[in-house]
């Protein structure tokens, strides 16, 4: 008869055990970086009605990097000129389709839709972005990867300042 209450006990503590697993997966690293990444991407679709690229710069480290099929950031002087100039240039949108995230690195898939404001052309350019994020909560690169036929007579506008 004394099995009884030990067996209920041994299940007792593996349930609290199991569940208390379970509380630390919905805490987990993972589900912050897809939670800070759709904060973010919100925040440069807001940033870019309002025309206030800081709320879009506030989740990158002050070491960001920044690269794409055309160019290169290093650090956020260069990388706020670039979405200060991309921010003058377009009136944009991110539209997520999927979010892969894997430790501290999240691939985004996303259309990048955007009219030119001079001249009111709109496209869509379909890219994946990853994002890589430090240890403070803020992305320390962001990596974009698209075909740039799609930008057309843009392209080099998406240069960024002194290109």
């Amino acid at each position: 008869m004394l099995r009884l209450p030990k067996i209920i006990t041994g299940i007792f503590f593996l349930t609290s055990v199991l569940t208390s697993f379970s509380v630390k997966a919905a805490g987990s690293v993972e589900m912050q970086v897809e939670s800070i990444i759709r904060q973010s991407i919100q925040s440069y679709n807001t940033a870019m009605d309002t025309n206030q690229v800081d709320d879009w710069l506030k989740y990158f480290s002050d070491k960001v990097s920044r690269q794409s099929p055309l160019s290169e950031q290093s650090g956020k002087q260069e990388f706020t000129e670039f979405f200060n100039s991309e921010f003058k240039s377009f009136k944009a949108q991110y539209a997520v389709k999927q979010i892969l995230v894997h430790g501290r690195n999240a691939a985004v898939v996303l259309i990048w839709e955007a009219q030119h404001k001079a001249s009111g052309d709109l496209f869509k350019v379909p890219m994946v972005a990853i994002f890589d994020m430090d240890t403070s909560g803020r992305f320390a690169s962001v990596n974009y990867y698209y075909d740039t036929g799609k930008l057309g007579k843009f392209a080099k506008e998406m240069t960024g300042p002194g290109n």
